[in-house]
């Protein structure tokens, strides 16, 4: 099987690996779709150093295909399933894996980190991580839910946004156009701002309500003219900057509720006397649950959702360079690589 492997200083290479066997409880799935994440670019732009001496690593950690192959004592999934795959393998025994924190696990495992990940032909996981979609579900839906809208949904779940609120998304990388389709879904007035006219213009494309542009409007303004003065009722944080952080805090109402999933600067932003003088609840949110998945899933089924609209490049994995230089323009939609 090809996997890609990253070199430092923005440079890869399309390696040979030997094919995974699976062992009792684990299962080996065919990818058919996964997409470049924000934190991909993060390791991708890291310099050679980083990686010198490092033994070779399958990047990539949102995974959707087809069971290739199960181990001894796999009865739930069986070869030929169409599955998304939770991207974080765990002991699978302690408290937080009994509840689906895969992620919060003292032996949890990312994919693309310390174990090969879904930039390849094949990926090695374990059968609790495989969630069967049905065929209203797309590959690239899936690829999706493993990461980018999976992390959209679960912080969306905390914000419990309905029809009788307006949220605000920061940042319209595909995490937050997620967030703008799912919130449009659950029935919310949904305003979207980035900096990236390309992005902001997608927003209005996925059917937010008002979609602004931060280098020509003020937002925070712009958020309280069209909610009387009062502010949103909830924010959606995805763009990881301060500036966005800061405004998407401000543009709240009292007593708003905002949820913040991106991942950047380290910059502090917190005004602690204006956060409790407008008794904000912030809350941080980092991907998603086991259940939460399952849910997604579901979810997509039964509203004929579908999150391909946000897919604006598509590539083979012999592609890799140019895909990896799309994504790491950020002026996109979705990067993704797929297989036919």
């Amino acid at each position: 099987m090809r996997g890609i492997v990253f070199l430092g200083d923005r440079r890869l290479r399309i390696q040979e690996f030997a094919d995974p066997e699976p062992a009792d409880g684990e299962v080996v799935v065919r990818m058919k779709a996964t997409g470049i994440c924000g934190s991909d670019l993060h390791v991708y732009r890291r310099d050679a150093d980083t990686f010198r001496g490092a033994e070779p690593m399958i990047v990539g950690h949102e995974p959707s295909g087809v069971v290739e192959s199960v181990g001894a004592g796999v009865e739930r999934i069986k070869p030929g399933d169409r599955v998304c795959v939770n991207h974080y393998r765990s002991c699978g025994h302690c408290p937080h894996c009994a509840g689906g924190y895969l992620q919060w696990c003292s032996d949890a495992r990312g994919y693309g980190g310390p174990i090969h990940g879904s930039h390849g032909d094949m990926l090695l996981t374990d059968e609790r991580n495989c969630v069967v979609m049905p065929d209203e579900v797309s590959f690239v839906d899936g690829a999706f839910v493993a990461c980018a809208g999976g992390t959209a949904y679960s912080g969306l779940r905390k914000l419990a946004v309905s029809g009788q609120d307006t949220l605000v998304v920061m940042g319209l990388g595909p995490v937050g156009l997620s967030a703008v389709l799912l919130g449009k879904a659950f029935g919310a007035r949904v305003v979207g701002v980035d900096v990236i006219e390309e992005r902001v213009e997608l927003a209005r494309q996925l059917g937010a309500d008002e979609a602004i542009n931060g280098t020509t409007h003020d937002p925070v303004e712009a958020i309280r003219a069209m909610t009387g003065g009062e502010g949103a009722d909830a924010l959606y944080e995805a763009s990881g900057s301060a500036p966005g952080r800061r405004e998407g805090i401000k543009a709240l109402r009292r007593g708003g509720t905002g949820v913040f999933c991106g991942v950047g600067t380290e910059q502090e932003t917190l005004n602690l006397t204006e956060i409790i003088g407008r008794e904000l609840t912030l809350k941080g949110s980092f991907v998603l649950s086991l259940r939460l998945t399952h849910d997604l899933v579901g979810f997509l089924a039964s509203r004929k959702l579908s999150f391909e609209p946000i897919l604006t490049h598509s590539f083979s994995l012999d592609e890799a360079e140019e895909a990896y230089r799309e994504a790491d323009d950020s002026r996109t939609g979705k990067v993704a690589f797929t297989w036919s």
